[in-house]
């Protein structure tokens, strides 16, 4: 087990020969490094952060076990942001005012958007764990905010390149997305994915305008209904939890999951095949961990092993792998630094390497963002206890997938002719 990976910071210092430094101190100390972790433990965010707060825990255990970090141990202290981001700065803040300048958690954007300046303003630093937002590596790039899950432009282009690799023979697409910043974001990546993939293949693609329904609709009908009057046999489901559930069992009876010949989920994992079982359609989504993506991966199997012990559900909730390497992150930070000082920490991230459940990751060093290999998983309905089952897996290269690093510049994107 690699201990430097594991640390986890803390800021406040106490004990004897302590030297200031900023707003902190470091010296030598044998009190446990606090970690701060901002998530939603409560409200709509609450699935992701329950299982960002576990993966944490799990990291946090695992290194303690093996010695700590820098012969301390970790300690993580919990803040529910509430999916709202006045209570997450608010949270964020009481952590940095009382010491501890090491944060992670944030699974929402424009929770994520707002602590960079809020980690500037007080020095401190944040590990995001699954805050998508595309904008924080780019046109709001902050030095404090760091990303350590894939970008979402990785995330979403390798979908796209799935989609094109898998089923080569369908060229016409459209989908459904929620009527806010991201929802949109996510379908311009999908579609500037499609454009890359099939012109790879020499196919010409053709994009039919996404359903744009309010998040949090209840009655699919109207927008199932008119969608049906396009031609495509793609689909991109870019709704999330309860809203996909629902679309899927509206569609149903139209009969749109007969006529859709492929359908590629950004980011639902097994939300949607838990909640239907057996009337799940077969679909592919990104996900951020499978263990049978990462057999030979140690930390692959320490993690699955404590995931099961704690009582997790399999197939296993991918988020946790990013609570996991949030820590771990953290964790090597603070062994190459020899410190917990924000200064030093945010020096020590520049193209820091270090192990994950899934794999090396890299955070680079001109935008702060990790490079990691994106994941994704076939699900369908099977004769089985849990009603689905996952029928193809596959792992993509994020190096070749990642976007040059532009930092205070807005992401650039194809678009349909």
């Amino acid at each position: 087990m690699n201990l430097n990976r594991r640390t986890l910071l803390k800021t406040t210092v106490a004990g004897a020969a302590t030297v200031a430094y900023g707003r902190y101190a470091v010296g030598q100390t044998n009190e446990p490094i606090k970690i701060g972790v901002v998530t939603g433990l409560s409200g709509p965010g609450e699935p992701a952060g329950r299982s960002i707060k576990l993966g944490a825990e799990i990291a946090v255990a695992q290194v303690n076990k093996a010695g700590g970090v820098l012969g301390r141990q970790l300690v993580l202290e919990f803040r529910d942001d509430k999916g709202n981001v006045a209570q997450a700065t608010a949270m964020a803040r009481e952590l940095l005012g009382s010491g501890i300048n090491l944060l992670t958690g944030t699974s929402q954007s424009a929770v994520a958007l707002a602590l960079g300046p809020v980690m500037q303003q007080e020095g401190g630093v944040m590990v995001g764990s699954i805050a998508s937002t595309d904008k924080i590596n780019h046109q709001n790039f902050n030095a404090h905010y760091i990303r350590a899950s894939e970008s979402p432009l990785v995330r979403f282009n390798g979908l796209a390149k799935v989609a094109a690799l898998k089923n080569p023979e369908i060229t016409t697409w459209s989908g459904i997305i929620p009527d806010y910043e991201y929802g949109h974001a996510s379908w311009a990546m999908f579609v500037d994915g499609l454009l890359k993939s099939y012109d790879e293949l020499g196919k010409k693609v053709t994009i039919v305008d996404p359903i744009v329904a309010p998040f949090g609709t209840a009655d699919y009908k109207t927008f199932i209904s008119s969608s049906l009057r396009n031609q495509f046999d793609g689909f991109f489901m870019g709704a999330f939890g309860n809203d996909s559930i629902t679309f899927y069992q509206q569609a149903r009876p139209y009969g749109f999951l007969n006529r859709v010949k492929a359908i590629f989920d950004g980011g639902n994992e097994f939300v949607v095949s838990r909640a239907l079982k057996k009337n799940t359609p077969a679909y592919w989504s990104c996900t951020y961990w499978y263990p049978e993506n990462n057999k030979e991966i140690a930390k692959n199997t320490e993690l699955l092993a404590d995931y099961q012990a704690a009582g997790g559900r399999m197939p296993p909730e991918g988020i946790v792998a990013e609570g996991h390497a949030d820590v771990l992150l953290l964790a090597q930070a603070i062994s190459v630094a020899k410190s917990t000082e924000t200064p030093a920490i945010l020096q020590a991230m520049k193209g820091l390497q270090w192990e994950t459940a899934n794999g090396k990751r890299t955070i680079r060093a001109e935008d702060n963002q990790s490079i990691r290999d994106p994941e994704y998983t076939l699900v369908a309905a099977a004769d089985n206890e849990d009603g689905f089952a996952v029928t193809d897996f596959v792992k993509l290269p994020g190096a070749d997938l990642a976007e040059p690093a532009t930092p205070g510049k807005a992401l650039e994107l194809r678009k349909p002719a």
